[in-house]
């Protein structure tokens, strides 16, 4: 349960702690240095970290630092959106906290806590992180418990969630069972403690990870999974979130060198004043706040690089894929660098291989979205131990129920192609018939069959919103994507859905009515929609959240319209936060028979930023 915040002042820290927190943390290196001189027990900290994103390392400390009383400083934090409200997580023992956040919504934001006993710092960090970053546990049923001990920072990137989840505790200690591991699988970096851990695991008096698995400290990959040369990307932090939109011009652009083991992106001549260039340690993950620093960079430009060698040219695609998992074009990558295929695949080495120039709208998100699909998708951390996790006979992925409900046979079965022809593997198609009357369309009943569709009938009296609640009633999925019966969805659709609800950490994900097509003028139009943000309205026709958060609002409310909206309002009233990601592969269709939005098609066209007079098929497969 969410503890309230006090508004009663805790009194202040000695000066002494003050005075410790003057030095701001600023890497993962620096938070390491600075636990390893604390002297357990530690009674009273106070530290100052640069961003959120080191509050994530804090939560990989070893259990013997503890605290009693923690102040900590966020020198840098910016809300996910204006109506941010954080919860603070579990946290046994305590007495009371404070939390002052920026009135402005960027600046500092700080926390003062109290609890009973000495606390592992590291379950406290967790406790306090989603009071200032977007976060969500797994939902559906069956998931694995995945555990944490002596994890390297490195290993984060291969967790569902920002946080190390440490050794799974017991509420009680009744609750002890006899040769129940405290989780099934447990990521371990410190060869000693797996040896311990790998030992134990088949002792029913002992066993705390029932199955132990290795993880590289530098590389943070997988030891089974025999990947220590390929990229590893964070989806908590190499993503697209917060990416300047398609409409926009760009703050600049970079061009990329390889000096004395550092990348350098520099600004060129043609960059707006005041941009600042970026140099990082090769060797090293690419830190959020050098993510943040690209969200407003429109390509960076490769065709300058030279490596000193083989193992040079294998590191920096490590930081080419992050990069590339921003959203940030990358282009021009010389031919004189022949590992590329080999390290980052065929299809995203042909990508930065091409050449660009500077582009906008529709053309820059065509070249941008499938970039960092295809890194995120191939080299995203949590993807690799979802993979390891299904080839044991478990699973970390969701399930995906899509739920369409149509009043016209005549026009549903293209929609239920285009979902039977998805990418996404774990998809169930649920089709309500609402108000069919006699046989259905032959061609119809072909494609239902070919789909394997779950297929419900509801008469036609029986209201819009009671006719998908009680389809979604019938979902098997973790997650339930609503769908329109007379839109065009693209075959990545569910893929990047199910994409942004894993590296937003969002309860509901969606696309927007970004792209439109007026089907009497024949023209399609891309209006001004802010993508790749956390908001509250999301198109719903591609909405997508889990079947929890559903029924734990009440679903879809009994009404004839409005159902989509009705569904937006109770989660964002429960406190449930949305996301929206690109637009490609969605196009909303205004039909000419006539249409429930009204407002009229030419003053949807003179509000557009972009304009084509036919259907443009680049939209649905980008």
């Amino acid at each position: 349960m969410t503890r309230p915040v006090t508004t009663r002042p805790l009194t202040p820290l000695p000066a002494a702690s003050e005075d410790a927190a003057e030095q701001v943390l600023s890497s993962t290196e620096d938070i390491v240095a600075y636990a390893a001189g604390l002297v357990p027990p530690t009674d009273e900290l106070a530290l100052a970290v640069a961003d959120v994103d080191l509050v994530r390392v804090l939560t990989t400390l070893a259990p013997e630092v503890t605290v009693r009383r923690l102040s900590l400083r966020i020198e840098r934090w910016e809300s996910p959106h204006k109506q941010w409200h954080g919860r603070l997580g579990r946290l046994p023992g305590l007495l009371r906290h404070e939390v002052r956040y920026p009135r402005s919504g960027v600046g500092t934001a700080e926390i003062e806590l109290v609890v009973g006993r000495p606390t592992p710092l590291a379950t406290v960090a967790r406790a306090i992180y989603p009071l200032f970053a977007v976060t969500r546990g797994l939902h559906g049923y069956g998931y694995v418990e995945i555990g944490s001990d002596a994890l390297a920072p490195a290993g984060l990137a291969l967790l569902p969630t920002p946080s190390a989840p440490g050794v799974p505790g017991l509420p009680v200690d009744h609750l002890n069972g006899v040769g129940l591991s405290l989780a099934d699988y447990g990521l371990v970096s410190d060869p000693e403690r797996f040896a311990q851990l790998d030992a134990v695991k088949d002792d029913p008096a002992r066993t705390i990870f029932r199955h132990p698995l290795a993880v590289d400290a530098t590389t943070g990959h997988l030891a089974v999974a025999g990947r220590d040369q390929a990229p590893l990307v964070d989806l908590n932090v190499h993503n697209p979130v917060g990416r300047f939109q398609g409409w926009y011009d760009p703050d600049g652009w970079l061009e990329a060198r390889l000096v004395d083991g550092a990348l350098c992106l520099d600004p060129t001549a043609a960059s707006a004043e005041g941009v600042a260039g970026l140099t990082h340690r090769l060797s090293a993950p690419l830190p959020a706040a050098s993510v943040r620093s690209l969200r407003r960079i429109e390509s960076v430009d490769l065709s300058g690089l030279e490596v000193a060698d083989e193992q040079e040219e294998r590191t920096f695609y490590r930081r080419l894929a992050e990069l590339a998992a921003t959203g940030t074009i990358l282009h021009s990558l010389p031919a004189s660098l022949r590992l590329a295929e080999d390290v980052l695949g065929k299809s995203l080495a042909e990508l930065v291989r091409r050449p660009h120039r500077p582009s906008s709208g529709l053309a820059r998100e065509l070249r941008s979205v499938p970039q960092r699909r295809e890194a995120m998708e191939r080299f995203g951390g949590f993807f690799e131990l979802a993979d390891h996790v299904h080839q044991q006979g478990h699973r970390l992925l969701p399930t995906v129920s899509a739920v369409l409900s149509t009043m016209r046979p005549d026009r549903v079965a293209a929609v239920i192609e285009a979902l039977a022809a998805q990418r996404y593997p774990h998809l169930e198609i649920i089709v309500a018939l609402h108000g069919a009357e006699g046989a259905l369309p032959p061609r119809l009943e072909q494609v239902i069959a070919a789909a394997g569709a779950v297929v419900t009938v509801h008469e036609k009296e029986k209201p819009f919103g009671e006719v998908l609640a009680d389809a979604a009633r019938t979902a098997s999925g973790d997650l339930v994507v609503k769908i329109d019966d007379d839109d065009v969805y693209g075959p990545q659709v569910i893929s990047d859905l199910v994409l942004a609800h894993l590296y937003s950490g969002a309860d509901m994900v969606g696309k927007t009515t970004e792209y439109l097509y007026l089907e009497a003028l024949d023209h399609t139009v891309h209006r001004t929609f802010a993508t790749e943000a956390y908001h509250y309205q999301i198109a719903g026709g591609a909405m997508m959240l889990s079947t929890a958060l559903l029924n734990e609002i009440g679903g879809w409310r009994p009404t004839p319209n409005s159902t989509d909206r009705s569904v937006l309002i109770r989660a964002g009233n429960a406190g449930a936060i949305g996301y929206r990601t690109n637009g490609l592969g969605y196009v909303y269709i205004r039909h000419a028979d006539g249409h429930t939005w009204r407002r009229d098609d030419s003053s949807l066209v003179e509000g557009a930023y972009e304009q084509w007079p036919r259907f443009v098929p680049d939209i649905v497969e980008g």
